[in-house]
């Protein structure tokens, strides 16, 4: 084989690699492959059509991210949601984005700002995937924006990282009611991009923290909900084991 060809057949291999990631990432987050699940190899294959080489690099990467778990005798596994993910990351949002919303306001430029706007209509119709899709990158580019003009790189990051590692159980709160079915979510963008675009830092900063805190209360009474029907672990106490 030539060198051209390797290179080639290399590229090939990355892009398919990079596609396989994508889809999986994508049935995981929008909860086609629901937490707790375990998956197997074959079963991506065939499932989604793609090479056992792209799928085994594709989890390979979903591992590094936590949304797969290697575990023994059952394979993969669609890493669970717990309570302990959401409170840690929304205790984190809480203490990082509204001072970051305040310290945007009157920073961001007209034309960004318009571009958010867009972005937010139509009212997301939640039973539709493609719009609640829609919605979750609508939400995330807002957030992200945010961020970026608050002007702290660092923060930036952690919060691209946090709406990462909470998309999942945000979009099952979404179904589940929370924010109106997106509906108050996408008010309270309309509103929170006003407030930015009038330099108004103290009603950016109330806006944000609001809007997070009430959403994180409403997610954790869907994770309590969606829990109140599992069965609770058996732990045997010394003695008794084979009783």
């Amino acid at each position: 084989m030539d060198l051209l060809t390797c290179q080639y057949t290399y590229r090939m291999q990355l892009t398919s690699a990079a596609g396989a990631y994508e889809r999986v990432r994508q049935a995981i987050v929008a909860v086609e492959l629901a937490p707790g699940t375990a998956i197997s190899e074959v079963q991506l294959v065939d499932r989604f059509g793609l090479s056992r080489a792209a799928v085994r690099a594709a989890l390979a990467r979903l591992r590094t991210e936590g949304l797969v778990r290697a575990e023994p005798r059952r394979g993969h596994v669609i890493a669970p949601l717990t309570m302990r993910d959401v409170t840690e990351i929304y205790d984190l949002r809480l203490l990082l984005e509204p001072p970051a919303a305040g310290a945007a306001a009157g920073k961001m430029s007209r034309a960004e700002l318009s571009r958010l706007r867009e972005l937010c209509e139509p009212v997301p119709d939640l039973d539709d995937s493609a719009s609640a899709q829609r919605f979750l990158r609508t939400n995330n580019a807002i957030h992200l924006s945010i961020a970026a003009a608050a002007g702290n790189r660092r923060t930036a990051a952690i919060v691209a990282q946090l709406l990462d590692d909470s998309e999942r159980a945000r979009l099952i709160a979404l179904r589940a009611g929370a924010a109106d079915h997106g509906v108050r979510a996408h008010e309270e963008h309309l509103e929170l991009l006003a407030a930015l675009g009038n330099g108004d830092g103290a009603l950016a900063t109330r806006l944000m923290s609001t809007a997070i805190g009430a959403f994180r209360d409403e997610l954790t009474d869907a994770l309590h909900t969606a829990a109140l029907d599992v069965a609770l672990p058996v732990v045997s106490t010394p003695g008794q084991v084979g009783r």
